[in-house]
């Protein structure tokens, strides 16, 4: 493809060097012309205006007037100067032969007092040439009493045009050599730039990386050395509310885009991420990003990076509504058990008559934990939150945490989708039982459901260290005071559940204190699609 550039790029230089090089001679010998009509009107109106000029004509002096023009002609470099009667009789000419014979060429405009120019074909050719009218004494008052034409031969016109033909030969040849110059630059850079591809080529190649770039299910951003975003697809246009992707060159700086500003700076910095989970607005993403490769598959950071996002927010919602399932099947299971255990009991100390026990473990048996379960067949009560709290008394069991729960009836019904709900409280208790069981002795969480001022109120507070004063906000992405190696991410919990929140309307606080996180969100809504 350079080649075949280069060589029409010299083509088009050839081409307009030749243009020029006419043009450049057109205008050379328009500008001899004027020069040779300026000349020869002088001359002329000079000598029409002599006196003495005028008074030889009158006396027929061709001996007199004769070497007056022969000194005129090498002085203003003339081809002839022809003084003559009224009626045209040569007094003066070049060839002394042709003095006494009519004068060839126009005299009207002349003999009507006019001085006029014209191109004419006489005894020396074509020449440019000048006639003015000779007055008695020099006078314009005065009779004509003969004519003087004043001419250039255009063959003297040519020869000085030719005189400057170096001058126009040069010039295209510096054009042509300045186009040869050009043209192999333009070959080596369409080869650096394109390698070894044909125009078609080309073509295809593009067609194709199109398709694939806007057929992609994952998102994919390019950005440049300066954390500009250059390129993306539908997909990433979708997943980060950026325009519509165009095939047009774009330079967009996230750091402008009302995205997550974690993720924003992320992508400005260029740094490295693998697998990495990011909130952006109400959506989850799986996030890559990487130092751009050549062709040979080196890295090459000078390219940019290159950044693929996967959108896992109906996977995140999925798994929200598994979890709220098998929390429910996990609490049935265990209060079938639970009570299938007790009734053995109670059959038993009835039997053997022991009245007193037996009403103590009746007694043991309707508490707080009974009433729960009680709500989860209600049709007025949100069996999913009911069911989640019930399966977080059996997990705060196991790790040693006293779980008080205080959950007003009937049960506040929340805002939130099933799997939403689940992410909320479930996250806050998460949270919540994480502290208290690596904290000091007693370990508790309490768990608050309750209506207030028009909002249903989450509140969960426990008995661990708090938040860890460091963190400017703990519910950004990715702050978060557990291990690195902590499973399940880190950072993330929190975060999805301002997300869920702001998303509703609702507001979020937190305390110290013992830790306390309130939820806040308004119980207006009165109807949610799971």
């Amino acid at each position: 493809m350079g080649g075949r550039l280069a060589l029409v790029s010299l083509g088009v230089v050839v081409l307009v060097a030749g243009v020029l090089a006419a043009l450049l001679s057109v205008q050379l010998s328009d500008s001899g012309r004027r020069e040779a009509e300026k000349v020869t009107r002088s001359v002329a109106e000079t000598l029409a205006h002599e006196p003495d000029v005028a008074a030889l004509i009158s006396l027929r002096d061709s001996d007199a007037l004769q070497p007056m023009v022969e000194q005129i002609l090498p002085d203003a470099d003339l081809s002839f100067v022809t003084i003559m009667t009224p009626d045209g009789i040569r007094l003066t000419h070049r060839n002394r032969s042709e003095i006494g014979d009519q004068y060839l060429g126009s005299r009207a405009e002349a003999l009507a007092g006019q001085t006029f120019t014209e191109v004419y074909d006489g005894t020396l050719g074509p020449s440019v040439r000048t006639i003015a009218p000779i007055r008695d004494g020099g006078d314009e008052s005065g009779d004509i009493v003969g004519l003087v034409a004043v001419g250039v031969t255009l063959g003297a016109v040519q020869q000085d045009l030719a005189a400057r033909a170096p001058l126009i030969v040069l010039a295209s040849a510096a054009i042509v050599g300045l186009g040869v110059l050009g043209a192999v630059y333009v070959r080596r850079s369409a080869r650096r730039v394109t390698g070894s591809y044909t125009p078609a080529e080309l073509s295809r190649l593009v067609e194709s990386y199109e398709t694939v770039l806007h057929s992609l299910r994952e998102g994919l951003v390019v950005t440049d050395r300066s954390g500009q975003i250059v390129l993306y697809n539908d997909e990433a246009a979708d997943l980060l509310g950026l325009p519509p992707a165009t095939s047009g060159q774009v330079s967009l700086d996230p750091r402008d885009i009302d995205m997550d500003a974690g993720l924003a700076e992320a992508i400005a910095s260029g740094r490295r991420m693998v697998e990495e989970t990011v909130v952006n607005g109400e959506r989850v993403l799986l996030v890559n990003q990487e130092e751009a490769r050549d062709l040979a598959g080196r890295r090459a950071p000078e390219r940019g990076r290159v950044m693929t996002l996967r959108d896992r927010s109906e996977l995140q919602a999925l798994l929200g509504e598994l979890e709220g399932v098998r929390t429910l099947s996990d609490t049935l299971r265990s209060q079938t058990h639970e009570h299938g255990n007790r009734l053995h009991a109670l059959l038993a100390l009835l039997e053997l008559g022991r009245i007193d026990e037996a009403r103590r473990l009746i007694v043991a048996s309707t508490g707080d934990r009974q009433e729960l379960a009680d709500r989860l067949v209600s049709d007025d009560d949100d069996a999913v939150v009911v069911a989640l709290l019930l399966g977080k008394l059996d997990e705060a069991a196991e790790r040693g945490v006293r779980l008080d729960l205080d959950v007003a009836e009937p049960t506040p019904a929340l805002p939130l989708a099933a799997a939403e709900a689940v992410t909320v409280v479930g996250n806050l208790v998460d949270n919540a039982l994480d502290a208290a069981a690596t904290g000091a002795e007693p370990r508790w969480v309490r768990a608050v459901l309750r209506e207030g001022g028009g909002d249903v109120v989450v509140e969960v507070s426990d008995s661990g260290t708090g938040f860890d004063p460091a963190l400017a906000d703990p519910f950004a992405f990715g702050a978060s005071t557990k291990p690195a190696h902590s499973p399940g991410g880190r950072g993330v919990g929190l975060a999805l559940v301002r997300d869920i929140v702001a998303a509703h309307g609702g507001t979020l606080q937190i305390a110290q204190d013992p830790t306390t996180v309130r939820v806040f969100l308004p119980a207006a809504i009165s109807e949610v699609v799971p």
